[in-house]
């Protein structure tokens, strides 16, 4: 880790309340940064009304250098949308992970459970760049909106599920309450959409979910595109479509164990290419997704719910924001 000094340096906490311990927080802040000689750190609470994008232009105004956030995948999509939708490049991120999925921060293999690991990484560890991915969409009043996101984006059953997920659940009892919001999902229904990679004649596709990624890890261990990577420049797409019974059960034990286990192995990850049913899961890659539905579907990106769209373009910015881990 790069531990240099050097005044002119300032740290812009952004956290949730309620979910983190700030006494707690403020200490390892402190310990991390007490042989340096940095400007005062900024503390910047979020509210229902203010989900963590203004925090980080509040925080761009007041000279940070740094900033750290407390909070869930939600609160991070925040603030990586609003440094990127204003071009603001000179600035690392760190992940203090208190959300349910923490899925961005489980794919930078940032430390779950040590509050000062994940402080003192956050704020003096190696840079790392990742690429975001740009989600232009047309909404079903046909009114048009543009989303930086980090992680995934999903059309079509997961939004749905996302969308139907108790809050208060989700709260008490981390991801597991996504269940839920899929047991009151239910029926599965098939959706239709065109997707066209990188300009390419549009494919037609009948699947339950439509997911778009810069990252292929959620909780669980589960990765429905294992070859995603924060770095490579690219979009990852899983068209997840199993039609019987025995679909889903080979659906689980890809992207479940077999993706854990036999992948990583040369002939593992042959006989997995091999034995590869697009009726159960289809992957592919690109720099632009455009994505139009039969119908208006559910969209979500990292899991904060959009909305209904009819149409919608996914971009990749190029390492487009740092991060420190």
């Amino acid at each position: 880790m790069s531990t240099n000094g050097g005044k002119h340096k300032r740290a812009a906490i952004i956290y949730f309340p309620g979910r983190i311990d700030r006494k707690k927080l403020e200490a390892a802040v402190s310990m991390t940064l007490s042989s340096l000689s940095w400007e005062p750190s900024l503390w910047l609470p979020t509210n229902p009304d203010e989900t963590g994008g203004i925090q980080a232009l509040r925080a761009v105004a007041q000279k940070a250098t740094h900033i750290l956030i407390a909070g869930g995948d939600g609160t991070v999509r925040e603030v990586l949308d609003a440094l990127a939708r204003e071009g603001i490049t000179n600035m690392t991120i760190g992940i203090i992970p208190i959300g349910t999925g923490n899925a961005l921060a489980r794919n930078l293999k940032i430390d779950l459970t040590n509050l000062n690991a994940a402080v003192k990484g956050g704020l003096l560890g190696n840079r790392h760049e990742i690429d975001l991915g740009l989600a232009k969409v047309i909404f079903e009043n046909g009114e048009r909106g543009e989303y930086f996101f980090a992680v995934m984006g999903g059309m079509g059953l997961d939004a749905k599920i996302m969308q139907n997920t108790n809050k208060k659940l989700k709260k008490a009892i981390g991801w597991v309450a996504y269940f839920e919001g899929g047991i009151r999902a239910l029926p599965t229904l098939f959706e239709k959409m065109l997707v066209s990679v990188d300009g390419r004649e549009p494919r037609k596709l009948k699947l339950v979910s439509l997911l778009i990624g810069n990252a292929g890890w959620l909780p669980g261990n589960l990765s429905l595109m294992p070859d995603a990577k924060l770095d490579d420049g690219l979009l990852d797409l899983a068209a997840v479509g199993p039609r019987r019974f025995w679909n889903w059960i080979d659906f689980w034990g890809r992207v479940a164990f077999a993706n854990e286990n036999i992948r990583p192995n040369k002939i593992g990850r042959q006989l997995m290419d091999a034995t590869a049913n697009v009726k159960t899961i289809e992957n592919l890659a690109g720099s632009k997704i455009r994505v139009t539905p039969e119908r208006a579907v559910h969209l979500q990106l990292d899991g904060d719910v959009i909305g209904m769209v009819r149409e919608a373009e996914f971009v990749v910015a190029p390492r487009a924001i740092t991060f420190r881990v």
